[in-house]
């Protein structure tokens, strides 16, 4: 660091604050000295303190940090126990107490106390009353959780509570826009927050709860009263140096039956307000049916690019939630975003079949347009019966160009690319449930999507860039255009039926149909002369029906399940006039354990086979002129992948001291479609097809953090091992790939005093086949502080990495400095900011990749120092 007395400063600091401290612990007992599992303590200051709150283990232990000298009035409480109020008098000392609670012989089914419990827990809820941990000065509700016990929030907005990721947030139980936690915690303002729920095991239909498993984790942020009836939110405004621009609205409207959000980022810094993890959530996540998809769509690519020179961002959301009565709800929102983004990325590549390397330059222009919206009834005609439809839409469009500048072997070539894509998308859905007694429940699901992209690539040269097996007219100005149409209708039929057998044991029942129309079109022109056997019309039509049973039994405290599916497959091609089908059936079984040993541990092992079919494309059997030096032809035999998939993780969670989260995790992939790749100099033919080299993967990862009241540590260490095999010109390549992590971390929550937030990680690659071996390391460094000194606020972050490649002896160091002032006089509505963004000016990052036949270093320009001045005003 360049100022090492700055972090002599914070630590002195730290260590006169903990000195000031000093901590009790003990347990809590009932009358036959068995420990209280769950039992709340709670010490009150009668002068200057801090409240201090704890819930005590399964073996009934409990941990304070008191103030020293500080007399507080203590009170221990646990359901259908007596309370019982202590006085713990100038603590001067660390100490160990016992507390011994009396039975209630009332058995009184809530207890009923003048004060809030700042943390309540019952069964998978946890309730905090946000007023006992936070000072009135937070402006977000992002800076309100970082002061929460148990609850973590990184720089990107996702939150993390007990060790577990949450992945809806609901306002006042209705879902926020598209129920993600980032655009909530940077948007929804601190002071309308009355409490927060955290659920466990999240089920939007209650009766289906204990019948579904569910991973998901919900967070309901409750408004105060008189929050419900007004309009609230804040706007910012803002201009900085080089004519930077900077305008945030953030306006709420919540009553009893109608809920209104509007969300607005106009900028042309480098801040995004919609992401690529933004779009997935919208599109329904990640799962191994949709991966592919994913990935490559059109969207994704662009979005997955977060280092530009210049951008002018728009974005507009807008939400709406109606209860029109007590069985009918209408919820809405509708997602606007237009990008213009400039970028440059400088490669160097060293194929390694010949050895020539080539130098790349890219400069990049995007303008990018995307609408999302999406429209839900929620009906409920009786208790025991609900209704769900929704119907999702999304239209695409994207320009792109590319202007290149590159040096093969010390030969000088430009060339352009532009490339335009509109994208269509609609998907509706519907779901019935009905539970008909104690013992027996059943679910409906219709679901249909249809998704059209049209897509053209032009490249514009002086010179033939093109692969030799391209019949080039060779002239001045080479003009090639690439065109191509997928268009998909899907649609998807489950009933489920569960059946309570008796309080341990579960059996369900499945059975449902998948159907696929897929059509692609693409063709390759010079001029107006096309390339025949680069014309591909292809229909591709696949049928599954299957059906599963799955039993459940609970042993103990562990839930076992063990499901067996079977499937059925079956698809046709058509592509000029070449006809071909395939069908298949699987038995695929999946096993799982799920131990609660307390209900702060817990263990988990699983064990699935799956599988993965053929996407569209590559099923043609003509060629596809992937980029300018990479074609692309498809394989019309291709068959499925088989995904072995074991993992056994295990989590020790405490609010207050050590928790441990190790996890291992076994991939194998067997009958995978492998990329063949025959080259000519720097030129690949790729052709897929199933290789019976499995695919192996291992992942072993151990978390360990250490809480405290006003502070927390993390230690993660990460290996990963990877085994795969490729065929270049008809040989196999073997490659072996590990990267190893650590990564160590600290965070304070003082109320009065600076805090820091430190993280370093070392992350070393080890990536080797029989043609190339690299080693590379990169080190990063993060630092941020935080400091309120009465109205005002100061803020500063420091962000630096180191990259190192032992093959090339490349080395590369990047530096970011940010920092911003705020101050907002108390009780006055309005705030200002000054915010400066990569104040050292720094000007690229550097990586590197190693591929079964190519090795690429990769240079990326990112965004100029930038400084803005903003005004806030509250509503």
């Amino acid at each position: 660091m360049k100022k090492p007395h700055l972090i002599l400063f914070f630590i002195l600091n730290f260590s006169l604050a903990i000195s000031s401290q000093i901590v009790i612990k003990g347990k809590i007992l009932d009358e036959n000295n068995k420990p209280l599992t769950g039992a709340n303590i709670l010490a009150f200051p009668t002068n200057n303190g801090k409240l201090a709150h704890n819930v005590s283990d399964n073996l009934g232990n409990y941990t304070l940090s008191l103030t020293k000298n500080t007399t507080y009035n203590t009170s221990i409480s646990f359901m259908g126990f007596i309370t019982r109020k202590e006085i713990l008098n100038n603590t001067k000392k660390d100490s160990i107490i016992n507390f011994i609670l009396k039975e209630d012989p009332n058995k009184l089914e809530e207890i009923v106390i003048k004060y809030k419990i700042p943390v309540r827990i019952r069964k998978d809820t946890t309730t905090y009353n946000t007023d006992a941990f936070t000072n009135g000065k937070e402006r977000k509700l992002k800076q309100v959780l970082k002061k929460l016990p148990g609850v973590e929030v990184d720089r990107k907005g996702n939150v993390t509570v007990k060790g577990k990721k949450v992945t809806t947030l609901l306002v006042d139980n209705k879902k926020f826009f598209t129920g993600d936690t980032k655009l909530a915690v940077n948007n929804i303002p601190a002071d309308v927050i009355d409490k927060i729920d955290v659920i466990e095991d999240y089920h939007e239909n209650a009766f289906m709860k204990g019948l579904e498993k569910s991973d998901e984790i919900a967070m309901n942020i409750s408004l105060k009263e008189d929050k419900k009836k007004f309009v609230f939110g804040d706007i910012e405004a803002g201009l900085g140096i080089k004519n930077r621009y900077v305008l945030h609205p953030a306006i709420f409207k919540y009553s009893p039956k109608t809920n209104y959000s509007f969300i607005g980022d106009f900028n042309n810094t480098n801040r995004k307000s919609f992401t690529l993890r933004d779009y997935i959530n919208f599109d329904g996540g990640l799962d191994m049916n949709n991966l592919k998809e994913v990935i490559q769509s059109p969207v994704v690519k662009l979005l997955r690019n977060q280092n530009f020179t210049a951008s002018k961002h728009k974005f507009g959301g807008y939400n709406m939630q109606h209860a029109k009565n007590e069985k009918l709800s209408i919820s809405s929102f509708l997602i606007a975003l237009s990008d213009k983004t400039n970028s440059r990325v400088e490669n160097f590549r060293n194929y390694l079949i010949d050895n020539i390397t080539e130098r790349l330059r890219e400069d990049e222009r995007n303008n990018q347009n995307l609408f999302l919206g999406k429209i839900q009834f929620l009906y409920k005609p009786e208790e025991n019966t609900r209704i769900k439809y929704y119907t999702k839409f999304e239209k695409t469009s994207i320009n792109q160009t590319i202007e290149n500048n590159r040096d093969l072997a010390n030969s000088i070539i430009n060339f352009n690319e532009n490339n335009l894509i509109n994208s269509d998308k609609i998907n509706s859905y519907l779901k019935a449930e009905k539970k008909f007694s104690t013992y027996h429940t059943s679910q409906a699901i219709v679901n249909f999507n249809f998704n059209k992209i049209d897509d053209s690539t032009n490249w514009l040269t002086n010179t033939n860039i093109f692969p030799n097996n391209i019949p080039i007219n060779e002239k001045e100005s080479i003009n090639v255009l690439k065109k191509s149409s997928t268009e998909k209708f899907e649609y998807n039929v489950a009933l489920k039926h569960f059946w309570i057998l008796d309080n341990v044991n579960h059996l369900y029942f499945n059975v449902g149909n998948n159907f696929e129309q897929n059509k692609f079109k693409s063709n390759l022109q010079q001029d107006n002369t096309t390339f025949s056997n680069f014309s591909n019309n292809l229909e591709h039509n696949q049928f599954t029906i299957f059906t599963s049973i799955l039993y459940k039994k609970l042993i103990g405290d562990a839930i076992f399940t063990a499901e067996l599916k079977y499937q059925n497959y079956y698809r046709t091609s058509l592509d000029l006039n070449n006809n071909s089908s395939y069908q298949s059936n699987l038995l695929l079984p999946k096993i799982e354990m799920d131990w609660d040993i307390t209900n702060r541990k817990k263990l988990i092992f699983k064990y699935n086979l799956t599988n993965t079919f053929p996407s569209t494309r590559q099923l043609i059997s003509n060629n596809i002129l992937n980029n300018y030096n990479n074609i692309y032809t498809g394989n019309t035999d291709l068959k499925e992948t088989f995904y072995h998939f074991v993992s056994l993780s295990y989590r020790n969670y405490k609010t207050y001291g050590w928790s441990f989260y190790p996890s291992i995790y076994y991939k194998i992939r067997n009958n995978q479609v492998q990329n063949i790749f025959n080259t000519s100099t720097i030129f690949n033919i790729i052709n897929p097809i199933n290789i019976d080299t499995p695919n192996k993967s291992l992942t072993t990862n151990f978390r360990v953090v250490y809480n405290y009241k006003y502070w927390k540590a993390t230690v993660l260490t990460e290996y990963t091992n990877s085994n795969y095999a490729t065929f270049i010109n008809n040989n196999k390549i073997k490659s072996n790939n590990n990267s190893f992590l650590t990564r160590a971390s600290f965070r304070t929550v003082y109320d009065n005093k600076p805090n820091i937030d430190f993280s370093y990680s070392q992350t070393h690659k080890d990536n080797t086949n029989s043609l190339f071996s690299a080693i590379s390391n990169l080190s990063n460094l993060d630092v941020a502080v935080d400091y309120e000194y009465k109205n005002w606020k100061f803020k500063t972050e420091y962000l630096y990495n180191f990259y190192k490649n032992n093959a090339t002896k490349n080395t590369n160091s990047f530096n970011e400095l940010n920092a911003s002032i705020f101050y907002q006089k108390e009780n006055s509505p309005w705030g200002f900011e000054l915010l400066g963004t990569n104040i050292g000016n720094n000007i690229s990052k550097l990586n590197s990749t190693l591929s079964s036949n190519l090795f690429s270093e990769r240079r990326t320009l990112v965004f100029p120092r930038t400084f803005v001045v903003k005004a806030i005003y509250k509503l």
